[in-house]
């Protein structure tokens, strides 16, 4: 089946690895998945256009709004898939509240990532309760065997003893509306009473936001380190080598930082 799949490409966001890991396991199942960018678009006409060059026979969405408004009225069948942005943001304002409920009228199912966001969704439209279903996410990792964990603690200017770090790891894109700074105060206590406390904020910098004063201050406070963008397989690498206990994420010095990948997958 040739499959239209729109979602928002934007570099190093969620939304974009989500939907080229929901391509890869559709075209491992036999499809051709034919994915867009939803912000190329502007409305269900071009999407129409489209649907005829590329002869697609059903359409997927990421995200209720951002792509789903645009695959309403084509007679193909498509599911939407939710994003956190459609129950957390969208859903608060009247007018897309109203555009989403249409399309979850017409829309054969809908995927939610969690039961939490399945509920909040049909809190919100409550005539979709019968088509929305819970397929949690799930990767697999693939650690960089050369990452140098001394290294990373140099790029993220944090002068401390691997063996006594207690670190928190928060990895996200650094800009506004993801809002990393919002710990940092609480943080900025606890260091203080437990100097190897740190918080470590990893992500691809989104001018210009990293350019305000907000940002600029946090990166002269000694307890959060910000190594900027590092590349999946060295995120996977420093998440292994975190063990989570009692709510304190620690570096586990057992795992030797030269040993092969499948120890640490």
């Amino acid at each position: 089946m040739r499959l239209l799949f729109l979602a928002v490409l934007r570099p190093h966001t969620g939304n974009a690895v989500t939907a080229q890991r929901v391509r890869a396991h559709l075209e491992a199942a036999g499809h051709v998945c034919v994915l867009k960018d939803a912000f190329d678009f502007e409305s269900p006409s071009e999407i129409a256009n489209l649907i005829l060059a590329e002869n697609c026979e059903a359409a997927l969405a990421l995200h209720l709004y951002r792509g789903g408004r645009l695959l309403q009225g084509h007679q193909i069948p498509f599911g939407i898939i939710f994003g956190g942005t459609d129950v957390n943001e969208d859903a608060n304002q009247e007018e897309k509240n109203t555009v989403m409920g249409r399309v979850l009228e017409e829309a054969r199912f809908a995927v939610a990532f969690t039961e939490s966001m399945k509920e909040m969704a049909q809190a919100q439209w409550p005539h979709a309760k019968g088509k929305i279903y819970v397929q949690s996410q799930g990767i697999a990792t693939t650690p960089n065997a050369a990452f140098n964990w001394n290294t990373f603690l140099q790029r993220s200017e944090i002068n401390h003893s691997a063996d006594n770090l207690h670190i928190f790891l928060l990895i996200c894109g650094l800009r506004q509306v993801k809002d990393p700074l919002y710990l940092v105060d609480a943080f900025s206590e606890w260091h203080q009473e437990e100097p190897s406390v740190y918080l470590v904020i990893a992500g691809p910098e989104q001018l210009p936001w990293t350019k305000t004063a907000a940002w600029s201050a946090v990166l002269h406070k000694s307890l959060c380190g910000c190594p900027g963008h590092l590349r999946r397989k060295s995120l996977h690498r420093l998440q292994a080598a975190l063990v989570i206990s009692g709510g304190r994420a620690r570096i586990d010095s057992r795992l030797p930082w030269s040993s092969q990948e499948e120890e640490l997958a």
